[in-house]
Parts: structure tokens; sequence; C-alpha cells
């Protein structure tokens, strides 16, 4: 059976494939592919939920930025506010985040008196970041969805995908055993981007995914309330944690190569969160009420791979968004859907060529060391 012709193919529902969608609806027919039987199975239903603007590099940093006003003020489909204010206590480390935005030092007796539950002698240098706080990404990320479904964007759910090939006037894929032509393919498929550029005979722009692990454990009331309005990190990305509602989310911040799937958290790992608390705080939790673990996908360069690919007409990348996907959704969104168009791009501080940082056919061969951060 041949489906009816749509414009635009987005290959993975997941936040990149919502952002760009939203951003693109109305105008071209577009049909967003989701290969799971609901969204946000994999790395968008398993984000953290913090906005920290100082994750990430400079170019990240801009991004986040931007994104501020749509997270604090986000369109009436969507609703209230996106983001909670939480302060964010930066401790140990030698690194210097005073250039980071709206980040004062901090003398270890004032970490204390915020974070009571650390160890002096963990302390080392001591930053509270403002401007920070919790992400609801379940409602942005399913908000970006409605915005493009409103604007007559379509969504398929348990749709697997295979791409048959080129066309005269685009390409043709396989869904669901179906046969479906497309001007054009975007591709959102997070972990999975290569593979998909792979089917349509391209080599791959160098794309890698790492697990992260959370660990929520049980803590008494006294320990929790103070740390309400809290997100405490460590400055060498070895620990963060959090309150979660009466418990305390863990993380630590750990960064292992593993391939696409539907990765499970390692046990070795939740032990390992579990050593760094107790070696930074005065904390001993006895019972780890749930674990989980998601991938985050990076370029070698850890930028966004956002463009189209100069191998083959028709065919466009929005991956490579790392850990930090849902904190710079709205602006890099925006300025995909722009990049697609051939219009100029929004303005972002401190990104004056987007178009040539972001391009998927960007050089790799001097990709800086690896920056793991984000959420």
């Amino acid at each position: 059976m041949t489906l009816p012709p749509v414009d635009l193919a987005i290959i993975g529902g997941g936040v990149a494939g919502a952002a760009i969608a939203a951003h693109l609806a109305p105008g071209p027919r577009v049909l967003i592919l989701e290969r799971e039987d609901h969204l946000g199975a994999h790395a968008s239903g398993r984000s953290t939920g913090m906005f920290i603007p100082s994750y990430g590099g400079p170019i990240i940093r801009a991004l986040a930025e931007a994104s501020r006003s749509f997270l604090e003020q986000p369109p009436p489909l969507i609703g209230e506010r996106l983001t909670k204010p939480r302060q964010v206590l930066h401790f140990g480390g030698h690194a210097d985040v005073s250039a980071l935005g709206e980040v004062r030092p901090l003398t270890a007796d004032e970490a204390l008196r915020l974070c009571p539950v650390l160890r002096q002698d963990a302390i080392g240098q001591a930053w509270l970041e403002h401007g920070a706080g919790e992400l609801d990404v379940s409602r942005l990320h399913h908000g970006l969805v409605a915005m493009a479904t409103r604007r007559g964007a379509k969504v398929w759910l348990g749709a697997e995908v295979s791409i048959d090939g080129r066309t005269e006037t685009g390409w043709r894929l396989r869904v669901a055993g179906e046969s479906l032509s497309c001007r054009a393919i975007i591709n959102a498929a997070g972990a999975w981007a290569d593979d998909v550029a792979a089917q349509a005979g391209l080599g791959p722009v160098g794309l890698r995914s790492y697990r992260r692990t959370v660990a929520l454990v049980e803590a008494p009331a006294p320990v929790v309330e103070p740390l309400e309005g809290l997100i405490v990190k460590h400055l060498g990305e070895r620990l963060y944690f959090r309150t979660f509602g009466r418990q305390l989310l863990v993380s630590p911040a750990d960064a292992t190569l593993a391939p696409p799937g539907d990765v499970a958290p390692d046990a070795a790992d939740v032990a390992l969160a579990m050593a760094r608390l107790q070696e930074a705080t005065r904390l001993a939790p006895r019972h780890v009420s749930h674990r989980w673990a998601g991938l985050r996908t990076f370029a070698p360069d850890r930028l966004p791979v956002v463009g189209w690919d100069r191998r083959a007409p028709g065919f466009f990348w929005m991956a490579g968004l790392g850990g930090f996907g849902f904190q710079t959704a709205p602006a890099l969104g925006r300025l995909a859907a722009a990049i697609f168009r051939h219009e100029a791009t929004p303005h972002i501080a401190g990104c004056a060529t987007p178009v040539e940082i972001f391009h998927p056919n960007r050089s790799h061969a001097a990709a800086p060391p690896p920056d793991l951060g984000g959420a």
C-alpha cells in the first residue's frame, strides 16, 4: 500500500524532532515518525529536568540563554512557566565559573549554611548560580508536539521506518510495511541518527552515545527540607543531587560509552553514585527506591548537528543535542527551522555563524576534550 505523500518526514519524536516541527508548521505537510508507541521513550523521557545555564561550552550556554524567555513565558498553548527557580551550589574542583552568568563565589561557611549535609573538607571552591531551576521536561516536550500538531503536523507512533532510497522529487520510505514518499527527511533520531544516515547511503558524522545514571534515595525530612530550592553540583562533574519530591535525586554524572538502545542502569554506577554522595556529604542512604539511565548523544566537538547534508539533497540533520536538549530546544528549534528554510537565522549571542557552526559536514578532526555536562 502507498500512503499519501508528505513534504517533511521527521524521523524521531523526541525533543529534537518536536522542537523543529513546532517551528516548521504550518505550511509544509509535516509527519513525525516515532518508532516507539509513546513519545519520550528514550533520552527525552529520562532527563532529570534541570535548567542550568552554566552547563556546556559558550555556544551551548548561549542557546540556553536564548531559550530562557520561552521557558519562563511559554506560548498559551503550553500554559504557565516551565521552570521552577532553584539556585545551583557548585562545589569542589578547581574550575572558575565566575564568567558564566549569574554566579557569585561563596565561602565554605556560606556553602554549609545553604547545604548543611556537605562535608567541609569536600567543599573546596564554592559558587552560587542564580537564574537556574527545575525544568518541566514532559510539559515542554508535549507542548512542542502540541504546537506542531495544532499547526497541522501529524504524529505516527509505533512507526518503524526504513529508507528505501531517493526518488526524482525526494525520498521513499518504508513505514510499518507501507510505502511513503516525502520531499525531505529530517533526521532527529537521537542516538540512532548515524544509523538513519547509513540507510540513506551517508557516512556517519561521528555521533556517540553515553550512559548517565540516576537514583532516587530515601532521606528523612530534616535532611530534605533544607535542600528545597537548591541543586548541588560538583565542579568536576563527579556528582549532582537535588530534592525530588520527598526524596533525593542523585547522579554520579557518569558518561559511559554505550550503543544506541533501551539503556538500563548499571549496578556499579548506582553504587558509584552512593559512594560519591557519602564522600561529599554526611548522608548514607540505605535504600534506593528507583534507578534509571538515559543516553546522551554528542558529536565529537560536543555541538549539535543541524543543517542540510551536502552529500544528499533533501536530507536534514537535527541531532547531537547531548545532555542539553531540553534547555536549548526552544532556541535550537527556531534556529533549525530558519536553516531548513534557508532564511536568516535568529540572533543568538556568541553564535554569529550558526549555519557553519552546526553544519553536519563540518570538520571534526580537531575536537576539543569532552565536556559531558548536561542533565
